[in-house]
């Protein structure tokens, strides 16, 4: 720690590592005359420089150098954090080297540099909120204004740049001829990756993140190098790597990603604090160079970039909280919870027995068998003029007591007062436990989450600013690809503009994705320890493919497109009733839900011939268009028993029990036909006593869940018939 060198007051942090090591592995006989000893050999040299030259092929030499300097900087802050502190500075560097040669390498050199510098600002802004101390906003229908606030400076601002550089040199021996010099071989790897980190916390509910990075490399000149080995190069090789490093380097890569979470105030709205709601928006988008080819093959497939974004909106009614807010169903909930009855603070009734005409004799015991069921009694003893006969009182049992007067007492009056404890009124507790099965309905909560991409290959236009650049007059890609929009029409939209190469040799094709989900969930405790978690969803992915390429011409004919839809599609439903029938000898192995499938085709088909006669009056149903016959059968002309617009509202109806006069006819049903499916757990039964002295605890478990799924389709839009092709 080289830091301790400087005033501590400064705050200097340097650590250093520096290592050097060798290692020379001497063989005991010569490697080029194995017969003879390696210092035999050596004595007998001419020369001094033979006498090296024999050394320096026969020993396994090794030699490595290596410096590092690790986050090095100034720690001493101030009290608060300026984004002009030294302290949001830092450095790295490495260096190691490698040297080693042997019987069949000559040299093998290799040499990594890296070093970068970051700097890291964290700053810590007062949040403002302007009518915090307005008076007549203190109402809970001004929440949602008094609450107001936003910050009126960025949380963080950070910016790293990394320098690596790799370099190889080989040249082994050739034994056979040592008078045939063998070429050297070179590996170069220069590299500029820069990142970017903008964090900005607009209010407390609304934050935005960017961060970007761009990879360049630093293009070097073939050969070595080496000032002294290389010298006629070395010149050459530094004043390009240095114009190259003034130019940024040539970007190989440049990606962006921006975040945007809000959290939706509808809490602080009257009589919503139940209701949370959060809405996210993410995109990316990248640029990638592509391959480079000599100039004299004249191949240019140009470059690739692609975009996603993906919005996000979630809200969540806890209705537990709700049921809290009202005094009525708070009592409700916390008498119906497992114990409560131990916990209730018990009622107590008061409970008299009398009895006249009792004599007691002068210290003798006289039990009294009041059979109230309590201990907690008081004895009451009234003579014959009303005066209160003293004495001593023992509490035998719940339904005795003992009393010793101190006189004789003849015709005297018994009165013993009890408390009791007072049940709950059972039509009371049942009508509890029905408002809390109504109440069972805990939570809900929905989540819709929709996301596009494109990506486009061909891409000629280069990277400047934000992965744009000014290309033919225009700012290529634009703004709204950058920042996640997608559009079908950009694709032609970057042939107008001329944004494609021409390269007829571009075999990949464009893509355009699309995806849709929808979940609903809900939580279910009709009463403590039964558990219901219901939930609904559904799925649909597509992606469009087309191929941008162009004739010799130069044109981008729509005959080279052969554009193709693909994508998958699954949704909740429920099939319980086709789900477990039987099928058995006795009915001839015939499956009833099958059989309605087949019976609903004929209906389906029927259904979608009348539709399409609404919209084509051209349109005959009961006529082959190709042959102009009249077609025999109960299937319509265009939805035979094999059309998938025929087969798919047919199964849905058959295998749900659906009615297929009224079944949708689409073929990724709409969000209104998702149903539930669920799981129930029941625990109630370890609250037992008798059940907690044999078992530590029982679960029960039931779950349900179909699923209506398109695993993978396809549909190529250029397709054609074997009709269609011999016409």
């Amino acid at each position: 720690e080289l830091g301790k060198f400087f005033p501590e007051k400064i705050g200097v942090r340097l650590p250093v590592y520096v290592g050097y090591s060798e290692t020379r592995i001497k063989p005991e006989y010569n490697p080029l005359d194995p017969d003879i000893l390696l210092s035999s050999a050596l004595n007998a040299a001419k020369n001094k420089a033979v006498r090296d030259s024999i050394l320096n092929i026969a020993e396994d030499y090794s030699r490595r150098k290596t410096i590092t300097v690790s986050n090095a900087g100034i720690t001493k802050r101030g009290e608060k954090p300026h984004a002009w502190d030294p302290a949001n500075l830092s450095v790295n560097y490495t260096y190691n080297e490698i040297l080693s040669h042997n019987t069949n390498t000559e040299i093998n050199l290799e040499k990594d540099y890296k070093g970068g510098l970051n700097y890291d600002f964290q700053a810590q802004p007062k949040n403002i909120m302007p009518f915090r101390n307005v008076g007549f906003l203190n109402g809970s229908a001004f929440k949602i204004i008094k609450d107001f606030n936003f910050y009126a400076f960025p949380k963080s601002l950070s910016f790293r740049t990394d320098l690596s550089r790799t370099y190889n040199e080989l040249i082994t021996r050739n034994i056979d001829n040592p008078y045939l010099m063998v070429t050297p071989s070179f590996k170069k790897d220069f590299e500029w990756s820069r990142i970017y980190d903008f964090k900005y916390d607009v209010t407390r509910q609304l934050k935005f993140d960017f961060t970007a990075t761009n990879l360049s490399r630093i293009d070097e000149p073939p050969g070595g190098v080496d000032k002294n080995r290389y010298s006629s190069s070395y010149n050459m090789w530094r004043d390009s790597v240095l114009t190259n490093l003034r130019r940024g380097g040539r970007t190989t890569t440049y990606n962006h990603f921006i975040n945007i979470t809000y959290t939706v105030p509808v809490n602080k709205l009257p009589m919503l604090s139940w209701v949370n709601a959060n809405a996210r928006y993410s995109t990316d988008y990248t640029w990638l160079a592509g391959p480079l080819f000599p100039d004299s093959l004249h191949i240019n497939l140009g470059n690739s970039i692609k975009n996603h974004s993906e919005m996000t909106f979630t809200t969540m009614a806890a209705l537990s909280s709700l049921y809290t807010k009202l005094k009525f169903l708070k009592n409700i909930e916390n008498n119906t919870m497992p114990g409560a009855a131990k916990k209730m603070k018990a009622e107590l009734r008061t409970v008299t027995y009398t009895k006249d005409n009792v004599s007691f004799k002068a210290n003798v015991v006289k039990p009294i068998n009041h059979n109230l069921k309590t201990k907690d009694v008081k004895v009451k003893i009234v003579g014959k003029n009303g005066e209160e006969i003293k004495g001593k009182v023992d509490i035998v049992s719940e339904n005795r007591i003992n009393f010793t007067a101190l006189q004789q007492v003849d015709g005297a009056k018994v009165v013993v007062e009890g408390k009791v404890k007072k049940n709950r009124d059972p039509f009371i507790v049942a009508g509890e436990y029905m408002i809390r099965a109504i109440m069972g309905i805990r939570s809900i909560s929905l989540t819709y989450l929709t996301s596009q991409g494109q990506f486009l290959p061909g891409y000629s236009p280069e990277t400047s600013f934000l992965g744009m650049s000014d290309y033919n007059g225009s700012l290529a890609p634009g703004w709204p690809f950058i920042l996640g929009y997608s559009d079908k029409n950009f694709f032609d939209r970057a042939v107008s503009k001329g944004w494609l190469s021409r390269d007829t040799l571009l075999n990949t094709p464009a893509i355009y994705d699309n995806k849709r989900e929808l979940s609903l969930r809900s939580l279910v405790e009709p009463f403590p320890g039964l558990r219901i978690d219901i939930d609904a969803n559904r799925r649909f992915l597509e992606s469009e493919s087309a191929y941008y390429i162009a004739d010799f011409n130069g044109n981008f004919p729509d005959s080279t497109r052969n554009r193709i839809i693909n994508g998958n599609f699954s949704m909740s439903i429920i099939s319980w009733g086709t789900s477990f029938e039987k099928i058995s000898k006795s009915n001839d192995y015939v499956s009833p839900a099958f059989e309605a499938f087949k019976k609903n085709i004929v209906i389906i088909s029927d259904r979608r011939a009348s539709a399409r006669q609404k919209i084509d009056p051209n349109y005959d149903p009961n006529i082959d268009p190709l042959t102009g016959q009249t077609i025999t059968g109960p299937y319509k002309s265009g939805y035979g028993e094999t059309s998938s617009e025929v087969m798919i509202p047919a199964f849905i109806a058959a295998y749900t029990k659906a009615d297929p006069n009224k079944i949708g006819l689409q073929t990724f049903p709409s969000a209104f036909r998702m149903m539930p499916n669920w799981r129930i757990n029941f625990d109630g039964l370890s609250k037992f006593d008798f059940v907690q002295k044999v078992f530590r605890s029982i679960n029960l478990m039931h779950q349900y869940r179909s699923t209506y799924q398109i695993g993978s389709y396809t549909t190529n839009l250029n397709y054609e018939t074997d009709e269609e092709i011999g016409r």
